[in-house]
């Protein structure tokens, strides 16, 4: 606590002397008051430096209050990760672009395809909510959604709202939301392919099509990737993703928007077996099939009143097999099915250009089914277990601007209703304050959410609790950005997050009615505050330096077993060296070049035979380049050459205990645009 005193008051004197040394000299030519964070400004760089300012004055979110509206008016943390830098930097997979952000945090267990978590601020990735195209994917099951199949294309940014989520999006949005959002098709028809391969007989192939004609406006992708591993026994994958998206502009007032994604994915999992002393499982492979069907209808009655409604069908069901092989004699065979359907109905009414209410229902229905027979040391387990539940909210927020733009409010609450547990009210509040003289903004905000128990925690045989009540959370999140002209920018924010009815593993005596020596229960607490700090830095035409430094301090109050997180890292931290340049070789050609550094500190984390110990830190380093030449040959608008490696230096690490992270990974490929 002490560190962290010291850290916010060094920030107010920070803030304080420059307030001063701008009021003697007034304020700069250059600093625009109404200039956005960029992505670099929260650990990401535009792809396209001259069109840097224009980019930041244009950048909306959607995630923190349901509408669009520009970042720079917000008072919670939200960091968008826009596609340009997705492109810039080669990324593919919407967990290496996580990665970047500032308070996340990625743990992947072994090689590509393996399961990948993701959590926000020390939250568990069961309190992070997991938004596609605003639908939200977390399983009923578990909690939490894998994101290892996640690819990059066809999306136009991802948002992460980091805290105060639950007045807006109900459970399991404690730590924060992540939102991938589709591309709007728009222009005339354009085509893109991709391919690359590298070590590990890893290859990618992609292709995409986007546009519009007349009224209609389309977009897709398609990606096929897979790879042997990295891994002497069964450490192949492969995933085929397909997205698309429709726009219909029935009338000027009235938009008919389908959005669609699938994904068929097969991992083979070189660790599944944990058992003390077995060698690694040359037969386990997991199967999994994802489908998204979502369609919306958005029409504007009024300059003042706008309405949309939704309809969505998720569908997600997981295949696991593992037999016996030299040295173990067990197996497991599991078919885990589960569907989320429901629908929303939302209205925006402008009461006159500062004051804003947005008001709105949700229904969720979900079931899922666990199918699940094993034999360990000669003595079969077998955990069927069928659950449905019904969610149903309604919530409202008011937004407003105050003193000739001196204060931007924002106060709501939601009500969720749930089958199982009854009722939760989350109320939240934020303000954001701009001082225009020294291109400053203060944020200041407060939360409360919960997360519903999981199918799992609720009906396991053997572990399940179904009195279990839902985890209750509340948060303070303040802090300030501001604009050293166009040159840097600095972010700083602290927050603090308290989590009681923790649902754990509470020790019982090993009987019938406890066959695993614990059962769920509502027996922890957790209170958890940092500080992030995000500077950026223009260190020359066209070269940007930017990152993050994340410091989170747990203290675990109730002191019960299993209520100590586990893969939270006390340090943490991102950087980004980019250079793109124009012109270098020929007139139009361009050249960007991409340095990444992660870092992730000593974390707790559970060992293969279920124990916690410390987990070292590591470093990880990823490299990428390309050259496009700007120009147009025959059909092809504009072909591009790249290259990227992925831990560089070949650092042996593990982000999760018994799971060691691939080697050093490098592939390379081409990309055209047609049309």
């Amino acid at each position: 606590m002490n560190r962290l005193a010291l850290v916010l008051v060094a920030l107010s004197l920070f803030i304080l002397l420059r307030y001063q040394g701008y009021a003697h000299a007034g304020p700069s030519p250059s600093a625009s008051p109404t200039s956005t964070p960029s992505a670099s400004q929260q650990g990401k760089s535009s792809s396209k430096p001259a069109a840097n300012q224009e980019t930041r004055l244009k950048t909306v979110v959607v995630t923190a209050t349901r509408v669009e509206q520009p970042i720079d008016q917000i008072g919670t943390t939200v960091t968008v990760v826009p596609d340009e830098q997705m492109e810039s930097q080669k990324i593919q997979d919407v967990g290496t672009a996580l990665q970047q952000v500032p308070g996340v945090n990625v743990t992947q267990s072994g090689s590509p395809g393996t399961q990948t978590d993701v959590s926000i601020r020390g939250a568990s990735s069961s309190q992070t909510l997991m938004l596609i195209d605003g639908v939200e994917v977390n399983s009923g099951t578990t909690g939490a959604f894998n994101i290892a199949n996640l690819t990059t294309d066809n999306l136009n940014r991802i948002e992460v709202l980091r805290g105060a989520g639950g007045s807006l999006y109900g459970s399991q949005a404690i730590g924060g939301v992540v939102n991938l959002l589709s591309q709007e098709g728009e222009g005339a028809p354009a085509a893109t392919i991709l391919s690359e391969g590298g070590n590990g007989a890893t290859s990618r192939q992609i292709a995409t099509l986007s546009g519009s004609e007349g009224k209609l406006g389309f977009s897709g992708a398609v990606d096929y990737f897979s790879t042997e591993g990295f891994h002497l026994v069964n450490d192949n994958s492969d995933n085929l993703s397909l997205q698309g998206r429709l726009d219909y502009h029935l009338t000027d007032n009235t938009t008919v928007r389908g959005f669609a994604r699938y994904i068929a994915a097969n991992v083979s999992l070189t660790n599944f077996t944990v058992a003390s002393g077995v060698p690694n499982n040359p037969t386990a492979h997991q199967r999994t099939e994802f489908m998204l069907y979502k369609t919306e209808v958005e029409h504007k009655f009024s300059d003042k009143l706008t309405v949309r409604t939704n309809g969505y069908y998720v569908r997600n069901q997981i295949r696991l097999n593992e037999t016996p092989f030299t040295g173990f004699d067990g197996s497991e065979v599991d078919n885990i099915p589960e569907e989320n359907r429901g629908g929303q109905i939302e209205a925006v009414y402008a009461w006159n250009r500062n004051f804003r209410t947005v008001s709105g229902f949700d229904f969720r229905d979900l079931w899922a089914r666990s199918d699940s027979t094993s034999v360990f040391g000669g003595f079969p387990f077998v955990s069927n277990f069928y659950a449905d539940q019904q969610q149903y909210a309604g919530y409202l927020e008011q937004e407003g601007t105050l003193l000739d733009g001196h204060l931007i409010a924002t106060g709501g609450f939601r009500v969720d209703g749930n089958s199982q547990f009854g009722k939760e009210v989350s109320p939240s509040w934020s303000v954001l304050i701009p001082i225009e003289q020294i291109s400053t903004r203060l944020r200041g905000s407060y939360s409360e959410g919960f997360r519903a128990p999981s199918f799992d925690e609720l009906y396991f045989p053997g572990f399940g609790n179904p009195n279990l009540k839902p985890e209750i959370s509340s948060e303070y999140d303040g802090g300030f950005t501001t604009d050293f002209g166009e040159i840097a920018s600095l972010t700083a924010t602290y927050f603090s997050r308290r989590v009681h009815d923790l649902i754990v593993a509470v020790p019982c005596t090993v009987g019938p009615g406890c066959p695993f020596g614990s059962l769920a229960g509502n027996a922890g607490r957790v209170d958890t505050q940092g500080v992030e700090i995000v500077p950026s830095v223009t260190l020359y035409k066209g070269l940007n330096l930017s990152g993050s430094v994340t410091y989170i301090d747990e203290t675990h109050v109730s002191g019960t077993s299993g209520a100590t997180p586990t893969r939270v890292p006390k340090w943490s931290a991102q950087s980004l060296l980019q250079y793109i340049g124009n012109g270098m070789l020929m007139p139009h050609d361009r050249v960007i070049g991409s340095f990444a550094m992660t870092f992730v500190g000593d974390r707790d984390d559970i060992t293969p035979v279920g124990t916690i110990q410390n987990h070292d830190a590591y470093y990880r380093f990823d490299l990428s380049g390309s050259y496009a030449l700007g120009r147009k040959i025959s059909l092809v608008q504009d072909e591009e050459a790249f290259v990227r490696i992925q831990n560089l230096f070949d650092r042996d690490y593990s982000e999760a205990f018994g799971f060691r992270a691939p080697p050093i990974n490098f592939v390379a490929g081409i990309r055209m645009d047609l049309m």
